[in-house]
């Protein structure tokens, strides 16, 4: 094969790459999504104060049990049985002794709904609130859901 020849396919290597990884870059862009505007951030805005309330009264109670999975309830695992109290909830893990719910993971960003007062690092963080944290570094945000007020006075 000639020079002209070889180049030609080099070209053509080339193209289908430079395609590829743009699709590639698509997916990936798309597949992230879990920032402000994400469903994930949505869904946690739609949950009524009345339903985090409870929400904080469940997770408060099962944060102090002794037999708790190690690693939360993995509401998509078929072998973990995820308590009644949260099986209305869409979300992907549930972390009472952690203070968390994973509403949504991203690759590496991630939608929580962090509660405070609770779990691990309740003396740390004593006021009793829901917050709900999105992203990560620079794009990282954060909304207060629900506060306490009874209890934080």
């Amino acid at each position: 094969m000639n020079h002209l020849g070889l180049w030609v396919i080099r070209i053509a290597i080339v193209l289908i790459l430079l395609f590829l990884l743009s699709r590639c870059v698509d997916f990936f862009s798309q597949a992230v999504k879990c920032g402000e505007d994400s469903e994930a951030v949505l869904y946690a805005r739609s949950l009524s104060q009345e339903r985090l309330e409870k929400l904080y009264e469940d997770m408060e109670r099962y944060s102090i049990k002794d037999n708790l999975p190690s690693d939360g309830y993995k509401v998509y695992q078929k072998d973990v049985v995820v308590p009644d109290e949260f099986n209305d909830l869409k979300v992907v893990i549930i972390r009472p002794f952690d203070g968390n719910i994973m509403i949504k993971g991203c690759m590496d960003h991630y939608v929580y709904l962090d509660f405070h007062g609770i779990g691990l690092l309740k003396e740390h963080r004593p006021e009793r609130k829901i917050v709900l944290k999105w992203g990560e570094h620079s794009r990282a945000g954060s909304e207060l859901l629900w506060r306490d007020n009874e209890h934080n006075q």
